[in-house]
């Protein structure tokens, strides 16, 4: 079976997430981080970038040489910060960052641009519609896991079903 990438390897890893997923009963956020920086092998540090309020966007993964840096807009909302982690988490674990570009040249061209700068950049038009829609899928998912695996209702299912 393979998605949008192509690799069936991609599909098995992804299947196997979610199978750690069951068996260790995540019921946070940052379980499920734990879990996928393992997982893939190399940490994943999530940071607020207060930059990223007057962006469009919510939230982006640079994947650098030792680590894959998410970064989220600030906000309140624990379950907005979930769903947006777990977006990126879902670009993450499907590798879509093998399919960008190179973002060397970029540096290459224009050195003193930040390396997040660069990435961010590239990854908000390289991405086809198919990689942000299995990211979207991927973090319903992840937060359908974490719902199941709480103690209590999330607020956010008690307003929406």
């Amino acid at each position: 079976m393979t998605g949008p990438t192509g690799h069936g390897d991609v599909s098995a890893s992804v299947r196997a997430f979610w199978t750690r997923g069951e068996r260790e009963g995540w019921s946070d956020i940052d379980q499920a981080v734990a879990a996928a920086a393992d997982h893939v092998g190399k940490p994943i540090v999530v940071r607020e970038e207060s930059f990223l309020s007057e962006e469009p966007v919510c939230g982006f993964v640079a994947t650098l040489e030792h680590q894959h840096l998410v970064m989220i807009s600030p906000t309140a909302s624990e379950t907005f910060r979930a769903f947006v982690i777990g977006h990126e988490l879902g670009h993450v674990l499907h590798r879509h960052q093998e399919h960008a570009p190179q973002s060397a040249y970029v540096r290459d061209v224009i050195p003193d641009v930040p390396e997040y700068k660069v990435e961010r950049a590239l990854a908000r038009g390289m991405f086809t519609n198919d990689y942000e829609h299995q990211a979207e899928l991927f973090a319903d998912q992840l937060a359908g896991l974490i719902r199941r695996h709480r103690g209590r209702p999330s607020a956010f299912r008690g307003v929406f079903g």
